[in-house]
């Protein structure tokens, strides 16, 4: 069973997350100077989705995995992760009255749910060897 090693794990995803964002400004930086981006279509691959799928694929590009399982996992989660925004969007609009409140639920989702994704995908190769050898201890 292949397990991380933490110091390349973080070294990789560090450098994979810096060039992800960097080829993401001329597109997206635009957006950081204004205080309010209304959600439209544009707006919403343009901006809200790539805060969330930028530290995912980072995230699973550093894991060491075989290339097909490395698609498959940036396929799904793609998916998971715009779901996920547009769900955030969709209860703002049904629940009006308690859109301040979705909002600070949504800005903790965006940090945490890459990483949630990343776990639950990755969970053989993160997870259980650290489970392993804390039994062996």
């Amino acid at each position: 069973m292949n397990t991380i090693r933490m110091i390349p794990f973080l070294k990789r995803f560090f450098l994979y997350l810096t060039l992800l964002f960097i080829l993401w400004v001329p597109i997206g930086g635009k957006y950081f100077a204004a205080s309010v981006v209304v959600v439209d279509f544009t707006n919403f691959f343009l901006f809200y989705l790539p805060l969330n799928f930028i530290p995912f694929v980072a995230l699973v590009l550093a894991t060491n995995l075989e290339k097909r399982k490395t698609a498959k996992i940036l396929v799904i989660g793609l998916l998971l992760t715009i779901i996920f925004n547009l769900l955030i969007v969709l209860l703002q609009v049904i629940f009006i009255s308690y859109q301040a409140q979705l909002l600070y639920i949504y800005a903790i989702g965006r940090i945490a749910f890459p990483f949630l994704l990343w776990i639950i995908f990755t969970y053989d190769v993160v997870i259980l060897p650290l489970k392993r050898t804390s039994e062996e201890l």
